[in-house]
């Protein structure tokens, strides 16, 4: 019988896969020590708040604020408005009806009812009283020589708006309406003007007879422009869209802006997170807990490790609830996965690298909490992290500084996800986000590494 071959005198045996026991046992060290910083972040109803609850909350609330627009279904309260048309048609106008006709007609159209409720009254004072009553939300009065007025040149024709001082909504869509028939009017005279200057520019004679048809065919084909252009945009103009890469559907723009809200929201807290999860590190130091880990025949560097492992598997597994929420609690379509993935390891390396550089800087616990709480919301706004879902993204300044902070470039990498474009694409923010996610990781880790050595 063959015994086993005993190994030789200070000499441990080799394990599986060529690794020597001392480096198993490291490794095995610094998971032991992340696994124990992660069931005490993971334990924690302030962590977990701020990870998870505090930014689903905040979308959540821009969602049921504006939820009617993900179907497609922006009611609105019917606007009441009263019309007063006194206008009357001067003698020997070449007009068939007076202007105040064609403004009148603007509220009571099929196509604005199902947000109009238009009603006539017969004088100034019926009219007023009704906005008084609040029966009414505005009053449109048209003067009785507003037509010969206008025809004859004057600046200063005006039609009275009336309405409730509480609102806002309705009378300046009103004023809008009725700016826009005003100026269509003038256009008209413009371009009757201009047809007599070119027919008599030919040699061609036209009489006044013909005025009255041409400024029909005008006032038809404006009133139908108006119409496509508040009902059917694309029979009012030519429309130029860029098309999106990859997608063969338009995007709904509130999902588009909802993506952009969570993103936001996402990107905040996940170096919220970073920094909150490095704080272990003070708190255990104060509580003297770090000191009897020093003590033991762990190296130190390892024990440093275990817990900046902790703090990327942290805010790793922040990235992926949120993305999983935002995609089924909001209908978020995040993109391509492979480039969602680029975009959510560059957040992941630069909320971390800022997280241990942040907490490098601070002594106490206490010094933390102005750190956390001012100096990423300040980073977070400079980044445009709470104007994301605006159009242009915010204030141009926030885009020109945004490209010195890791934030800046974390929401740089999302847009391009989010608007669909390629892998390739996201190359260099992501190399940038890299870059910097290491220089600052780096540089917190070596203070961290002369503080406690």
């Amino acid at each position: 019988m063959v015994g086993a071959r005993p190994s030789r005198p200070g000499r441990e045996p080799l394990a599986l896969g060529g690794e020597t026991p001392p480096l198993r046992r490291n490794k095995m060290k610094i998971l032991d020590i992340a696994f124990k910083d992660l069931t005490h972040s993971f334990r924690s109803a302030f962590a977990i708040g701020m990870m998870v609850v505090a930014p689903l909350m905040l979308t959540g609330l821009i969602y049921f604020a504006f939820g009617g627009m993900s179907s497609g279904d922006v009611s609105m309260t019917a606007i009441k408005v009263g019309v007063v048309n006194a206008d009357e048609l001067p003698d020997n106008s070449v007009l068939n009806a007076p202007i105040g006709d064609n403004i009148r007609s603007m509220f009571f159209d099929e196509s604005v009812k199902s947000w109009i409720e238009a009603s006539d009254y017969a004088d100034e004072a019926s009219v007023r009283a009704a906005v008084d009553k609040q029966e009414i939300c505005v009053a449109l009065i048209i003067p009785q020589d507003f037509t010969s007025s206008y025809l004859s040149g004057e600046k200063n024709v005006q039609v009275l708006i009336v309405s409730d001082p509480t609102l806002s909504i309705g009378p300046a869509v009103v004023e809008d309406m009725v700016t826009m028939m005003v100026d269509g009017v003038a256009g008209g005279g413009i371009a009757i003007e201009t047809m007599m200057e070119r027919l008599q520019a030919n040699g061609v004679q036209s009489g006044v007879a013909q005025i009255p048809a041409w400024i029909e065919r005008y006032t038809n084909w404006y009133k139908d422009f108006q119409r496509n252009l508040f009902h059917n945009p694309e029979k009012a103009a030519l429309v130029i869209a860029a098309p999106s890469a990859g997608e063969t559907e338009t995007a709904d723009p509130f999902k588009q802006m909802m993506g952009l809200t969570m993103a936001g929201q996402m990107i905040f807290f996940a170096f919220f997170t970073g920094a909150n999860s490095m704080l272990s590190i003070l708190r255990e130091d104060e509580e003297g807990t770090l000191a009897r880990l020093f003590s033991t025949p762990t190296d130190r560097t390892n024990i440093l490790a275990g817990k900046f492992l902790a703090v990327f598997i942290t805010v790793i597994i922040q990235g992926l609830v949120m993305i999983v929420a935002g995609r089924f609690a909001f209908g978020i379509n995040w993109g391509e996965p492979l480039a969602v993935s680029l975009a959510l390891l560059g957040q992941v390396v630069a909320a971390a690298g800022l997280g241990v550089l942040l907490i490098s800087f601070v002594k106490t616990t206490k010094q933390g909490g102005p750190v956390l709480g001012g100096g990423l919301t300040m980073l977070g706004m400079l980044g445009g992290l709470f104007t994301a879902n605006l159009p242009g993204g915010g204030p141009a300044a926030f885009e020109a500084i945004g490209n010195f902070i890791p934030q800046g470039w974390v929401l740089k990498s999302w847009r391009m996800v989010l608007g669909g474009q390629s892998v390739n694409d996201l190359f260099i923010p992501f190399a940038v986000i890299v870059v910097m996610g290491i220089v600052m990781f780096a540089i917190g880790a070596m203070k961290f590494n002369k503080r406690f050595a």
